[in-house]
């Protein structure tokens, strides 16, 4: 994953939660801050889709639980 990729993840991710940037690590798991929770990955489903241009599936949004997840299925898509 290219370093602007993971930089522009981070930052949807900041502003989506509202948390620090430098805060993130691929190991940080959904529920781990309180605003990820169902909505909250809902409005970070949607907030990914506009920054990267893609549609992420059901299935794909369901598999994210980790920041690394995020990573992981973003870098497929783009």
């Amino acid at each position: 994953m290219t370093d602007d990729r993971q930089e522009r993840i981070h930052a949807v991710f900041s502003r989506t939660f509202r948390v620090p940037a430098d805060s993130l690590h691929d190991e940080l798991r959904r529920g781990t801050i309180e605003q990820w929770d169902s909505l909250g990955h809902l409005n970070l489903v949607t907030a990914l889709n506009e920054e990267f241009g893609v549609q992420l599936s059901p299935e794909r949004a369901l598999a994210m639980h980790t920041i690394g997840d995020i990573k992981r299925i973003i870098g497929e898509l783009v």
